[in-house]
């Protein structure tokens, strides 16, 4: 798998406005950070309480946040290996 800082930041710029989208998401960082040999902390869990009338404050508002801050640690822990900082791309 080649790691580049554009495809690192292609993942950062995801909108994550869907479950599809977020897993897809979940799935491309956990790939690259089993590659270069990361281990990350687990994703926030899925929401199981959603009543479905489009609250305000809806639980899937509060997931999308959370899945955001977890993406945000993992590419910073991927950075940290040297991926985009001087390198285009990482074959390991």
């Amino acid at each position: 798998m080649q790691i580049s800082a554009t495809l690192l930041r292609q993942i950062e710029d995801q909108r994550l406005t869907s479950t599809a989208i977020g897993e897809s998401m979940q799935a491309q960082v956990q790939t690259i950070a089993a590659t270069l040999g990361l281990s990350l902390r687990p994703p926030p869990p899925w929401p199981t309480t959603c009543c479905g009338r489009g609250c305000g404050t809806c639980v899937w508002e509060a997931y999308y946040y959370a899945l955001d801050w977890w993406r945000e640690d993992a590419l910073d822990a991927v950075r940290a290996t040297g991926v985009g900082l001087g390198r285009d791309a990482i074959t390991p």
